[in-house]
């Protein structure tokens, strides 16, 4: 059987023939294209959920919410959105030490489950002003403590005003119905994703401590939950869906108050002249009157 590999003696001569330039090359197809690795195990982000229709969807929430917490705790608690982040569910643990209030929920009709987090200084705070105190947190706490009763039910109160404030503020986009799973106090138990998956993050800061110290109160989706949803976010971001009684009477109304004479148009802002009567116009004839020019 005959060989097709080349000798030595012809491996030599193309060889130097490379290198002196008798023989051309990059003489074939895409040969400057450049190489981008891809994993192909991982999510990519930048082709995925709107980020800023997330950020519409907790500037709503934060309103209700902080309503709802006025109503329980009789206290206007300071608590501010910050900015929607996409990041690894492996890299968000490393940043939190227990114990937190790590709670599983399922929010449905969207796909998994999420998680909610409560810093233990939202919950100590929530608590002293529940009672009438004036908000004060706690300090660092051993790592295997545990909420007790009392603290547990604040917890459950600060959940249930979570979850009826976010089926509000998705109320435009789809409905939504929160149910709360099971609860935890180390968040490597909240496996709602693999180390390796992206995670949606909210984080809502809370600084109505009255020691100065500030806590947070997370809501973190998995990626997979928010992707088959990407087209209703990107394109539905308005905080209406449009068909709110009070859109409608404005469109009916609108070509009519183009059609108002503008003689009959009044603003508050402009102050009318008082009528002209005979007793207004004898004190400017005497007035006029008594003036006296001086001669040059």
């Amino acid at each position: 059987m005959k060989s097709n590999l080349l000798s030595d003696e012809e491996l030599a001569a193309l060889s130097e023939g490379v290198r002196d330039g008798s023989i051309e090359t990059d003489t074939g197809f895409n040969t400057r294209v450049r190489v981008r690795k891809h994993d192909l195990a991982s999510e990519d982000s930048s082709l995925g959920v709107n980020v800023s229709a997330v950020d519409m969807i907790n500037e709503r929430f934060i309103r209700l919410f902080r309503l709802g917490l006025l109503e329980v705790l009789r206290t206007s608690p300071r608590v501010n959105p910050t900015r929607v982040q996409i990041m690894k569910f492996g890299d968000y643990l490393k940043g939190l030490k227990p114990p937190l209030s790590v709670n599983m929920v399922r929010m449905a009709p969207l796909r998994g489950n999420s998680v909610i987090i409560i810093d233990p200084n939202v919950v100590f705070s929530s608590l002293d002003s529940f009672f009438g105190g004036f908000g004060k947190g706690v300090g660092d706490l051993p790592s295997g403590r545990l909420f007790t009763p009392t603290e547990t039910r604040i917890i459950k109160i600060i959940l249930d005003v979570f979850f009826r404030s976010l089926t509000e503020a998705w109320a435009p986009l789809m409905p939504l119905e929160c149910e709360h799973i099971s609860s935890e106090i180390n968040p490597q138990f909240a496996q709602i994703a693999d180390e390796n998956d992206l995670v949606v993050l909210s984080r809502f800061e809370s600084d109505a401590t009255a020691s100065g110290g500030k806590g947070f109160i997370d809501l973190v989706y998995p990626y997979a939950t928010l992707k088959p949803i990407r087209e209703l976010l990107s394109s539905r971001v308005q905080s209406g869906d449009g068909n709110e009684e009070s859109d409608k009477k404005w469109r009916d109304t609108w070509p009519l108050r183009w059609a108002t004479p503008a003689s009959s148009c009044k603003s508050p802002w402009v102050k009318s002249k008082p009528p002209c009567t005979t007793s207004t116009i004898c004190a400017k004839a005497n007035c006029c009157s008594s003036r006296k020019t001086r001669p040059r």
